[in-house]
């Protein structure tokens, strides 16, 4: 069974003697499938004799005023039967004090992609997850650590983050896992609905469309408003972005795989997707 620890001296003693070749899974609980495929790919690169840390944090700094942290789903019992499933070595679930020790503040280094798309949105949110994963990684200090796809301004940013480090640590990028219809899953799904649920795979719809129309020749402004209308085939979908970027974040040019990003709430359950994009190049 997965070892469950809480304080960093647990952990420590927990990772003594495990491996040196160190996978580190951060989440914030509420595991699913999709957590179940980070594990598992984390278990898979580091190999039969690496060690794989899945922890458990919900970092009350990088949520909002008015949003979800006081009802943010948590069940560590199912938590760490998903992880064992997986192949987790370790589920830490450290408290606030054990991530945040003292008084000691963390200078984060501003960057103007903190404030699009997620950010604008969220403001202050990418700073706390540059230094909730600082911290995590400063604690654990892994060789790898794996992201998901599906967050995918968060991936971007903290491959920056890790290969600055010394020594860096290797980020591994999972594709995002989905539903049986399309929907991303997250662990914010279980806000949804019954009649929200049953429209929301029109996100992905809606994402698969741009990609299809960019294949053809569509230009970002075709794009976009293919995407709004396959959304708006429902009035349960409130679209807070669309957007057409590199990978960087910057303009897309034509012959580059870049990403279409989308943001929409259904209901007040907020829910973001993405998937690669390819702009036809001009004949």
């Amino acid at each position: 069974m997965t070892q469950l620890v809480h304080s960093n001296a647990e952990l420590r003693l927990a990772m003594t003697g495990l491996a040196s070749n160190i996978c580190l899974v951060p989440t914030m609980g509420a595991l699913h499938e999709g957590h179940e495929a980070l594990i598992a790919a984390g278990k898979e690169f580091v190999g039969k004799d690496g060690c794989v840390v899945v922890s458990d944090f919900v970092n009350p700094k990088q949520f909002g005023q008015n949003e979800d942290f006081e009802k943010y789903p948590r069940n560590l019992e199912q938590d760490q039967k998903i992880a064992h499933k997986a192949g987790a070595h370790i589920l830490w679930a450290p408290s606030v004090e054990d991530v945040y020790p003292g008084q000691w503040p963390m200078e984060i280094e501003n960057d103007s992609r903190f404030d699009i798309l997620e950010g604008k949105s969220r403001p202050g949110h990418f700073a706390a997850v540059i230094e909730v994963v600082t911290r995590l990684f400063n604690i654990v200090q892994p060789n790898v650590a794996v992201f998901g796809e599906k967050d995918f301004q968060q991936l971007v940013l903290v491959s920056e983050m890790a290969k600055k480090r010394i020594p860096p640590v290797g980020i591994l990028a999972v594709p995002t896992k989905r539903d049986f219809d399309g929907l991303a899953l997250s662990s914010r799904n279980v806000y949804l609905s019954s009649d929200q649920r049953k429209v929301a795979h029109l996100i992905p719809d809606a994402l698969k469309q741009g990609v299809l129309v960019a294949s053809k020749g569509a230009n970002k402004l075709e794009i976009k408003n293919r995407v709004i209308e396959v959304i708006k085939q429902t009035d349960l979908i409130e679209i807070e972005y669309i957007e057409v970027l590199s990978n960087d974040f910057k303009e897309l040019a034509p012959g580059i795989v870049g990403r279409i990003l989308i943001a929409a709430k259904l209901g007040n359950t907020r829910l973001i997707d993405n998937m690669p994009i390819l702009l036809k190049e001009k004949l």
